[in-house]
């Protein structure tokens, strides 16, 4: 299966998603219970860890399956909630999971590659996409010596428009997933320009290096 075929999955199974929370957005009760059908439709489907896998698993399932997994939930109203939708969310949370999982395994075999070479930093990723001719880059730099990442990309604000933005991030290098309980040496900067934007970003790269 190419790229773009599970790309087009993956927003398929988002605007099920989008719709299904919707039918219950303004019911409380029923959007939790919407929520805890969805987990546990998706709790099936960890056993699948790549995204063809996961579309073939789709294409061969159906509402029907879900019966089983919304009557262990002993809750009399989810019969109230759409299984197909519930089916198709399910299957775009797993996908997020599993896009995440394989995102954190590319950047451990990157840092232990950039280790293998002695560098004191490493590019976890550096790509760029457009939008109406706009540059949106994405790029993550990370210094081995002790997780401390620098982070540049091109982001749309509902307010502001695009901004282009740097920031620091702390990382456990063991595992690859982002820190929370560590002060960042630096706030977060936005600029108006891909240019400003890269400048602040190779200072502070020279910077902590």
């Amino acid at each position: 299966m190419s790229p773009q075929e599970i790309r087009e999955y993956i927003t398929q199974w988002r605007k099920i998603e989008d719709k299904f929370y919707r039918t219950v957005l303004n019911e409380p009760e029923m959007y939790m219970l919407a929520i805890r059908l969805v987990r546990a439709i998706a709790d099936t489907l960890t056993p699948i860890t790549g995204l063809t896998t996961l579309i073939e698993q789709f294409q061969r399932s159906s509402s029907e399956d879900i019966i089983p997994i919304a009557d262990s939930l002993e809750a009399p109203q989810v019969m109230m909630l759409d299984y197909q939708l519930a089916l198709g969310a399910a299957f775009y949370l797993r996908a997020q999971e599993i896009q995440d999982e394989l995102a954190l395994a590319e950047m451990q075999n990157r840092i232990a590659g950039a280790r293998a070479q002695g560098q004191r930093w490493v590019i976890i990723y550096d790509y760029e996409q457009k939008r109406y001719g706009k540059r949106l880059p994405q790029r993550l730099d990370m210094r081995l010596t002790d997780g401390l990442g620098l982070y540049a990309a091109g982001e749309l604000d509902m307010e502001k428009g695009l901004v282009y933005a740097v920031e620091p991030m702390m990382f456990d290098l063991a595992t690859g997933k982002q820190r929370q309980d560590i002060a960042l040496p630096e706030p977060r900067q936005e600029f108006t320009t891909y240019e400003a934007m890269m400048q602040a970003f190779e200072a502070l790269r020279q910077k902590y290096s």
